[in-house]
């Protein structure tokens, strides 16, 4: 059963097990606000956090249409407080945690944003049974330590990527209802998920997400502020990647909203922007037809050389800061890759040291104790 204690003590404990880690992600968190909000003072954007953060957590709404969240406003507030206390967060970094770039998205983007790639990848079988990969990619800033289990309960396992939308929509709601918490506690099937997905559609989101339960059924959905695409899975093999779009409705929006904020920006055609998504567009095609090959053998080393994949000729899977453009700026640099081994409770993994590219430093195995293990 759900508590407040129980919710202030599982996030207390947990940031207490990694409080520089959580710091750290508070601190790159005050960072995007600081380069987003030029002449605005430190003070003044963590006044405005904590303002907007009081007013989500009092935007509880319609309980009669939404009625798993009878309770939650008190539980979310404990969940805060843990973090709080189990990290030692200074009130500014209090006040980016609990913010988790909402006032970002809702009052900061006017065409700027922070390329963040990411991919997830899952074969539902192997030599070693059902796997499922992951490249973290983003800038050198962000830390990042020993991979989490990817299962959020024993039915579902998820993974989400960054989805890229300028000048997205905006939704009705405010309150962080946490969405993924209540499809790993309500839902069994991934045609459950993506019904509560859908259903609380207003509270989650810009972002990509692969959903797989214990029978394969993969679902693959892309998701703006407002909008919601899901492609199903014919065969159990599925992936996501970050900054681009196959649905086509979201994909033609994505477009649209880039093409304005270009204009918005008054930048030229051939900018390091569009340079930016016609690679995250390529990725996308250069995925499918490496799926497509995975499937006539899909073994762990077939997943590492996916997930891992390098081409100068065909692109990149995984990055290294690869400009887009001649003398452009860097794209993301993965600098965390995971193949997780469900059937065996284990993670293969590589991480970025220094000036060494993740996947040249293979990283120890972690083994997961308590888990509910995949077959």
């Amino acid at each position: 059963m759900w508590t407040i204690e129980s919710w202030y003590q599982e996030a207390r404990e947990s940031a207490a097990a990694a409080p520089e880690y959580t710091r750290q992600m508070a601190d790159l968190g005050l960072k995007l606000y600081v380069t987003h909000l030029p002449g605005v003072s430190l003070d003044e954007i963590v006044r405005r956090l904590q303002d907007w953060n009081r007013r989500r957590l009092d935007a509880v709404p319609d309980l009669t249409k939404y009625p798993e969240l009878r309770g939650m406003r008190e539980l979310i507030d404990a969940q805060w407080r843990g973090t709080r206390d189990g990290a030692n967060l200074s009130d500014a970094q209090w006040a980016a945690h609990c913010d988790g770039h909402f006032y970002y998205h809702r009052h900061v983007t006017t065409g700027k944003a922070v390329p963040i790639g990411c991919s997830w990848i899952f074969f539902p079988t192997s030599e070693h049974g059902p796997l499922m990969a992951n490249n973290l990619d983003t800038s050198l800033e962000q830390p990042y330590g020993t991979p989490e289990w990817p299962a959020h309960s024993e039915h579902l396992a998820m993974g989400g990527v960054s989805s890229g939308v300028f000048l997205d929509e905006e939704p009705p709601e405010i309150f962080p209802a946490p969405v993924h918490r209540l499809v790993a506690r309500y839902c069994r099937t991934v045609d459950e998920a993506v019904e509560m997905f859908e259903s609380y559609n207003y509270f989650w989101g810009p972002c990509n997400q692969i959903v797989v339960d214990r029978d394969k059924q993969v679902a693959m959905i892309e998701k703006t502020a407002c909008r919601i695409g899901v492609r199903r899975s014919r065969n159990g093999f599925g992936f996501v990647t970050a900054m681009t779009a196959e649905d086509p409705g979201i994909k033609a929006f994505l477009d649209d909203r880039r093409l304005a904020s270009i204009k918005a920006r008054n930048l030229p055609p051939d900018n390091a922007d569009m340079a930016y998504w016609r690679g995250q567009d390529k990725r996308l095609k250069l995925m499918n037809d490496l799926l497509e090959a995975a499937r006539k053998n899909p073994t762990v080393e077939t997943m590492r050389q996916f997930i891992q994949f390098r081409s100068a000729e065909r692109g990149n899977v995984c990055g290294d800061g690869d400009p887009y453009l001649p003398g452009g700026p860097p794209s993301e640099y993965t600098i965390r890759t995971v193949i997780y081994l469900l059937r065996e409770g284990k993670a293969i993994w590589w991480g970025r040291v220094g000036d060494t590219p993740s996947f040249k430093h293979r990283m120890p195995d972690v083994e997961y104790k308590d888990v509910w293990r995949w077959e």
